[in-house]
């Protein structure tokens, strides 16, 4: 996102002119969390309080300006990385009145690097700012969300919430419901659903790029694969709905959000997004029936 020309999607929104509000008042939190759909403007908002709290236009050469991204092949955030951090969070301001660190996308952070950062999260030192972003906050442990001051965000993009992908969620989500107890006449029945599902998400996608380049989604060129992280994200909401309600699935369902953020990742280096929805709903398959069995 670039903040100054998409400026108009958020200056208006209550949940960033509180939080600007709190920023003039001298009230803002120490440790705040953004939650959007588009993580993108999570980022870009935390820059922008970024170059306030330290009066600093260029951060990359800001040596009071700290931050944290997913990182190595499973794009996750590693306790070292947080060690790191916390160890230079305690050291006091070097040219600003403050420090600023950005923990990136905090709902990839490793269990062991969320324990490690609790501590500093609920006391830190009060000359810094800490800003966490996410785009799923059912993927953070509630310590974490819980040591914050949560700021939702619109993504500007709500379209992904009409109608046709409501009714297109409900669908996969009687879908997963039919796999328990399948016999093999089911098992066919469910496979030929499982296809029907493709068939209608490849329409609902059509439609929904359509609708972006009707509103003019990016301000130049639909942006398809914000679009795609979107949509994957709203399964992924969905399937964790879905697992919520059936504890006994519980134990596959690390392995089944880890498999459809491989597709997430696998979609940001091109690969084909339909190719990756088909693969995801195979294995979801797969990994239910072998679980009821």
């Amino acid at each position: 996102m670039n903040l100054q020309k998409d400026f108009f999607k958020i200056e208006n929104q209550p949940g960033f002119t509180s939080l600007l509000g709190s920023y003039e008042n001298g009230n803002l939190a120490n440790s705040n969390l953004l939650v959007c759909r588009d993580i993108e403007i999570c980022n870009a908002v935390a820059l922008f309080f970024a170059t306030k709290i330290l009066r600093c236009q260029n951060l990359e050469t800001c040596v009071d300006f700290l931050q944290v991204r997913p990182a190595g092949s499973m794009m996750q955030i590693s306790v070292d990385q947080i060690r790191k951090l916390c160890s230079t969070i305690y050291l006091s301001p070097k040219v600003c009145e403050k420090k600023f660190a950005v923990i990136y996308d905090v709902g990839r952070m490793h269990n062991a690097a969320a324990n490690a950062f609790l501590k500093t999260l609920e006391e830190p030192p009060s000359d810094t700012i800490i800003f966490l972003t996410t785009s799923r906050l059912h993927a953070i442990l509630p310590t974490i969300a819980g040591r914050c001051s949560v700021t939702r965000l619109s993504s500007g993009s709500e379209f992904l919430g009409n109608e046709e992908m409501q009714v297109w969620l409900a669908s996969y989500s009687a879908w997963l419901s039919s796999l328990f107890d399948i016999n093999c006449e089911k098992k066919t029945n469910a496979i030929m659903q499982m296809y029907l599902l493709l068939t209608q998400f490849e329409a609902l996608l059509a439609n929904l790029i359509g609708v972006a380049e009707a509103n003019d989604f990016t301000g130049s060129q639909v942006n398809k694969q914000g679009i795609y992280g979107l949509i994957l994200a709203r399964i992924e909401n969905e399937t964790a709905k879905f697992f919520r309600n059936n504890l006994d699935l519980i134990k596959i369902f690390p392995k089944i959000i880890s498999n459809l953020e491989d597709k997430t990742y696998l979609v940001t280096l091109n690969v084909n997004f339909m190719s990756c929805i088909e693969s995801f709903l195979i294995e979801i398959f797969q990994m239910i029936i072998k679980s009821s069995c």
